[in-house]
C-alpha cells in the first residue's frame, strides 16, 4: 500500500463513520433540539434578550414583536398589581433612551 492512498482511505473510513453518525444521532439530536426550541420561547427568555443592555444597545437589535409580547406576558405574571406594571412600563421608556442611571456606562 502506497502512502499516497493512505490518507484518501482515511478519510473514506472518517467519512463513513461520520454518515453512520448522523443517520444514528440525528433522530435524537433533533428531539432535544425541539426541547430547547420549547423551552427558549418563553416569556422570561424573551424578557431576558429585551433588558438585557448588551443586546438592547447593540445597533444591530431589532425589537421584534414576539419579544414583545414575551415581556409583557413575563411582567403580567410576576407583577399582579396593574398599577406597579404601569410605573414598569415608564421605567421602560427611560430603559430605551438611556435615561438617569440607564445611561451611564456600567448600566451598558
Amino acid at each position: 500500500m502506497s502512502l499516497e492512498i493512505l490518507p484518501i482511505e482515511i478519510f473514506l473510513d472518517c467519512n463513513d463513520i461520520f454518515i453512520v453518525f448522523l443517520y444514528s444521532y440525528m433522530p435524537i439530536w433533533n428531539i432535544v433540539d425541539a426541547r430547547w426550541e420549547l423551552q427558549l420561547h418563553r416569556p422570561l427568555h424573551a424578557a431576558a434578550y429585551y433588558l438585557n443592555p448588551h443586546y438592547y444597545y447593540n445597533p444591530n437589535f431589532k425589537v421584534n414583536a414576539n419579544i414583545k409580547i414575551g415581556l409583557y406576558k413575563c411582567l403580567e405574571r410576576m407583577v399582579s398589581n396593574a398599577s406597579e406594571r404601569c410605573k414598569i412600563d415608564l421605567q421602560l421608556e427611560s430603559f430605551k433612551d438611556a435615561k438617569g442611571l440607564f445611561g451611564i456606562e456600567a448600566a451598558r
